[in-house]
């Protein structure tokens, strides 16, 4: 995937092959954005259950680095997942097919972020729920 991924994503994504589960940002705004990028298979990938909030926890690294402004560090900027609440699986996607990830931030608090989303393939929503992450350029 990473020779398919936006060099804007991998700025702020830390992850390559097989974690890395973004591709390009089909929307963006400084308060959502939507990411797509296909589900990794083989060796490494993650169970779609775990692989579900990874791929939130990246969107929500985009939309942060963008509400941000972090293009111009001269480093990459370190963040965290610090809680998942109300997270709901209702299914998988199929092997290699895209998801997409709609990540909408609900509130800051200082380097913390509130963000709820969720992902979707062919039109059906597999998982969703709401994230805390820290974030060192939010400080």
């Amino acid at each position: 995937m990473e020779a398919r991924c936006e060099p804007a994503i991998l700025r702020v994504v830390p992850h390559r092959d097989p974690i890395l589960r973004l591709e390009r940002t089909l929307a963006a705004a400084r308060d959502h954005v939507v990411v797509a990028g296909r589900e990794p298979t083989g060796p490494g990938a993650l169970a779609w259950e775990l692989g579900a909030i990874e791929g939130l926890a990246q969107a929500a690294a985009v939309l942060l680095a963008q509400a941000f402004a972090v293009a111009d560090l001269p480093t990459q900027p370190r963040g965290l997942l610090v809680a998942v609440k109300r997270f709901v699986v209702h299914g998988a996607p199929a092997p290699g097919a895209e998801v997409h990830y709609h990540v909408r931030l609900v509130r800051r608090f200082g380097p913390t972020a509130l963000v709820e989303g969720h992902a979707e393939s062919a039109g059906s929503r597999l998982a969703g729920g709401e994230l805390t992450l820290w974030s060192e350029q939010a400080r």
